[in-house]
């Protein structure tokens, strides 16, 4: 398999690769009650934080959210918004996960999902 080349975001004081990944589970691997209403509410928080290239991803008791966010936003920001907004879908995990993901165009995102154990295709 060959993947694209990677994607390139051009701002006006700065050039930037790769992306970001925000994953949290539920506690004890309880399932998420409303995966419409998450869908919304990550949905939402992307338009409020502008979020480029956003790909969600909820599976039974786990989300992903793959972004780019402008350099005027802070990754930390958009975690702390969708904390603040999730305990009506379920009890969260305290730990969850944030950290640079090499490239958000679907086949890369593929890969990562599927390195976690999870299939991009299903729900």
């Amino acid at each position: 398999m060959i993947l694209p080349k990677r994607k390139l975001y051009k701002f006006n004081h700065s050039i930037c690769q790769g992306g970001y990944l925000y994953a949290h589970k539920t506690l004890n691997e309880e399932l998420i009650k409303n995966k419409k209403g998450l869908r919304n509410l990550l949905s939402a928080t992307s338009n409020k934080f502008q979020l480029i290239d956003v790909t969600i991803k909820i599976y039974d008791s786990i989300f992903f959210l793959f972004f780019m966010e402008k350099p005027s936003v802070h990754p930390l920001k958009v975690i702390e918004s969708i904390q603040k907004h999730i305990g009506s879908f379920n009890k969260w995990d305290k730990k969850y996960i944030c950290t640079g993901v090499y490239d958000l165009q679907e086949e890369y995102i593929r890969k990562d999902l599927n390195k976690f154990g999870f299939d991009y295709d299903k729900w």
